[in-house]
């Protein structure tokens, strides 16, 4: 009797679990976090003392630690239900940083496509 009532509260906290997962979601400053660590990593290099020292100093304005952000970024890259929207809005962030840059153009949705004009 003991084992089946372990099994069923084993079952019920593993639902609650995956429950509780799945409504889980990165705040936004992370993403901008993220967006900027890899904008440095770009300008700067992976290794070059001023990528060092930029990453450090993007870190600190948003308030994290270096395990901090390895502790999230883990949490997220483990769970596939984080990993495909938070680098989509990754790329949304760093494209509308390069779009008011002026580095690139805004792109049109691709929904939105010109329509031909008519003769």
């Amino acid at each position: 009797m003991a084992s089946l009532r372990n099994k069923i509260l084993f079952g019920t906290l593993a639902v609650l679990a995956t429950a509780c997962t799945e409504n889980i979601s990165v705040p936004a400053e992370f993403v901008r976090l993220y967006g900027d660590l890899r904008i440095a990593e770009r300008e700067f290099g992976e290794t070059s003392p001023e990528g060092r020292i930029a990453r450090v100093q993007i870190l600190e304005r948003y308030g994290y630690t270096a395990n901090r952000f390895d502790s999230i970024a883990e949490q997220i890259q483990s769970n596939s239900n984080l990993w495909e929207p938070f680098q989509e809005s990754v790329l949304v962030y760093v494209d509308s940083i390069a779009v008011l840059a002026g580095a690139v153009t805004p792109q049109p949705k691709a929904n939105t496509l010109p329509q031909k004009a008519k003769k």
